[in-house]
């Protein structure tokens, strides 16, 4: 059955070109010659009535007068004067009563505000603002460079350009010119840990944890943003935990073992050379190996971060905690997982900034070994203290195992699930078949033009709609673009086909995880400490019919998951093309931004093979409570089905989310399956698929 897909009007298509134009050399301010003379137009001091929240205005409006982050400067969301600069901002536009508000408001902020202070703040509004829903963002890789790809890369883009592309072949009506990119691991390898770092520093996987950073910003409060409804604190949890765990399915790939840990009292084992760099030309600190952090200047912090923790670790025990206005938090029952990881979030929801602060923020600023600064503007921030680059860095996935401990520590107080909450009365998966699992390596390509800066329109030459728009960057008025070309982890598309037989007509719930089967000394795991190694692959809802149900669920159709993003050019392109009546816009959602990488969804395994194992499980559909049900909103915001996982009244991670007793465990209606995952050269995958 196809699908009805909705198409863009006029209206939308013009806010979609504006946003794309605002977002392109955002360094630069006087590329966009229409936006420029728009926002000397606007005197936002003679509008506050135009916001439905103007105290809010007003404050930001304080803000800029007194003076705020400067051009140029490194703008972090981890530094306190940043953030409260940044959240008047977001209030700036997310307040606006409509869309010309909107736009005047955005345009004014471009040529006025701090880049990137101004990208996350649009960024952020754009994503929350009810009236955005549908608008797609330009890829963050595209955006901002500088964050995704190597100093290498980047300087060899602004030589073609300030070289005047020579030798540059032109395709089509442009210039094009591709780079080939690296990882970090294989131009500066450091430790051991960077062997994985095709994953880590893979472009699509820091995307989408930049956007879960901005769909739920720890600044951001619940109730006045519609955030309150959706499970946060115990998502934040799961999410962490799921990393964790198709992080460690990777390690195991390349005969690495558990994640280490570290102490705040001992150095630093692992070090980190980012090789990444600024627009101003600063470069993101490097970490030595054995670093160590229990410094003198440090020794505040580390205090700060060791009592929160024992406070956490206390509640935990206890079962219960006081808020600083007297409040007693239950934390004894399965729902309290929300209170506990809103305390992590340090969130305006969370109740807990005098008694538990902001122990995230502090332990990345210690761990990201960022310079001392000594004035407010002047900071250098760590790879740990930037959205975009934080799964750079292997200390990300030591500090958040440190994190999801606390976690588990919790689920670990819990009864185990007895059968009764486990079976399904009336229903058996009475067969599994799973196609081969093959990984490779393929070459995706990244337009990086905004790595350079680009000629001011001029009049006098012969331009396109597209050179007018200014990221069809030109010179010498010949259009062209740069890209970046990498190798990336990708798979064969897969099928799983169950056999489910059922005794009665009913609406189920299919879960798939993906863990490990042996680790990394070839040692059998138990099921009881393999729980916590499983990766959530996909989960679905069926209606199940009287007798043998085969259900056949293909990886493409994974609902958990994104596809590569389009082209920031390519976009733009379809934007003009829809306006002039050429091409019709979709509103399908293809460009969702809160999904797992589509191509990360199995992890490399080896050239002959690595075992692993499938756990299905199906359970009767409990529908979500009337009151998580803004978790639809986010869910289809982000394209149908990516938000299945949301859409049940169960835990997050049911059934493997509480220590398992195995007297009943084995019921009908799971199966434990071996597959084995190859990895392929893209010879061969050329060759033979």
């Amino acid at each position: 059955m196809t699908k009805d897909v909705k198409y863009a009007d006029k209206d939308f298509l013009y806010k979609q070109k504006a946003i794309f134009e605002v977002l392109q050399h955002v360094h630069q301010h006087e590329v966009h010659t229409q936006l420029w003379e728009d926002s000397k137009l606007y005197k936002v001091d003679e509008h506050f009535n135009d916001y439905t929240n103007v105290t809010a205005v007003k404050e930001f409006w304080m803000y800029y007068e007194y003076g705020m982050l400067p051009f140029d400067e490194i703008f972090t969301i981890f530094s306190e004067v940043h953030r409260k600069q940044f959240i008047s901002l977001f209030n700036f536009f997310y307040y606006a009563k409509d869309w010309d508000t909107f736009y005047k408001s955005m345009v004014w902020a471009r040529f006025h505000i701090n880049e990137g202070m101004f990208v996350y703040a649009l960024t952020s509004a754009v994503l929350h603002r009810k009236d955005l829903v549908g608008i797609v963002l330009p890829a963050p890789y595209e955006i901002y460079p500088f964050y995704y790809f190597n100093s290498e890369v980047i300087q060899i883009a602004q030589q073609y350009k300030m070289q005047g592309f020579y030798g540059m072949k032109k395709y089509g009506d442009m210039y094009t010119v591709t780079i080939p990119s690296n990882y970090t691991g294989w131009y500066k390898h450091t430790n051991p840990e960077q062997k994985l770092s095709y994953f880590m520093e893979d472009i699509g996987l820091n995307s989408y944890y930049y956007y879960f950073n901005l769909d739920y910003p720890f600044w951001l409060g619940g109730k006045e943003y519609g955030l309150y409804k959706d499970r946060r604190g115990e998502f934040y949890f799961y999410f962490y935990q799921q990393f964790l765990a198709r992080y460690y399915l990777e390690r195991l790939s390349n005969d690495m073992g558990i994640i280490p840990e570290f102490s705040w009292s001992e150095p630093i084992k692992t070090g980190y050379y980012p090789d990444l760099r600024y627009y101003n030309g600063v470069y993101f600190p490097a970490r030595d190996n054995y670093y160590y952090v229990n410094t003198e200047y440090n020794y505040y912090y580390i205090q700060m971060i060791e009592m929160y923790e024992k406070r956490i670790m206390d509640a935990i025990d206890m079962g219960f905690f006081y808020t600083y206005d007297g409040q007693r938090i239950d934390l004894t029952k399965p729902e309290s997982i929300e209170y506990l990881g809103n305390l992590f979030q340090s969130n305006p929801d969370s109740y807990n900034t005098r008694m538990f602060g902001y122990m995230e923020l502090y332990a990345k600023m210690l761990l990201s070994a960022s310079p001392e600064h000594f004035e407010t503007y002047k900071v250098i921030p760590g790879v740990l203290e930037q959205f975009e680059t934080a799964m750079r860095d292997p200390l990300f996935y030591q500090l958040y195992k440190r994190f999801v401990k606390y976690y588990w520590q919790f689920k670990n107080y819990l009864p185990s699930y007895t059968y009764d909450e486990i079976f399904y009365p009336g229903v058996k998966i009475q067969n599994v078949e799973v196609d081969k699992l093959v990984t490779y390596f393929d070459k995706f390509e990244s337009d990086i033009t905004n790595a350079v800066d680009v000629e001011v329109y001029d009049e006098k030459m012969p331009m396109s709609e597209m050179k007018k728009f200014g990221k069809i960057a030109h010179y010498q008025g010949e259009d062209f673009v740069i890209k970046a070309s990498q190798y990336r982890l990708n798979h064969l598309p897969f099928t799983i086909k169950l056999d489910v037989m059922s005794d009665k007509a009913t609406k189920a719930y299919v879960k798939v995880f993906l863990g490990p089967k042996y680790d990394s000394y070839g040692n059998l795991y138990t099921i009881n400490e393999n729980r916590e190694n499983f990766f959530e692959l996909e989960s679905w809802l069926v209606d199940l019919k009287v007798g043998i149900n085969k259900l056949v669920h293909t990886s493409t159709d994974f609902s958990y998951y994104v596809k590569d993003r389009t082209t920031y050019y390519e976009l733009y392109k379809y934007v003009m093309m829809a306006l002039k009546g050429e091409y019709k816009f979709p509103l399908d959602m293809s460009e969702a931004h809160c999904g797992f990488p589509s191509r990360l969804m199995l992890p490399k395994g080896k050239k002959g093979g690595m075992p692993y194992q499938l756990f299905f499980y199906v359970t009767p559909y409990l529908a979500p409570k009337v009151e998580q049900f803004s978790t639809y909103d986010y869910a289809m915001s982000c394209g149908v089905g990516s938000g299945a996982r949301y859409m049940t009244g169960y835990p997050f991670g049911y059934p493997l989310d509480r220590k398992i007793n195995e007297m009943y465990w084995y019921t009908p209606n799971m199966m434990y399956y071996d597959v084995m995952i190859f990895h392929k050269t893209d010879t061969e995958i050329n060759a033979v698929y």
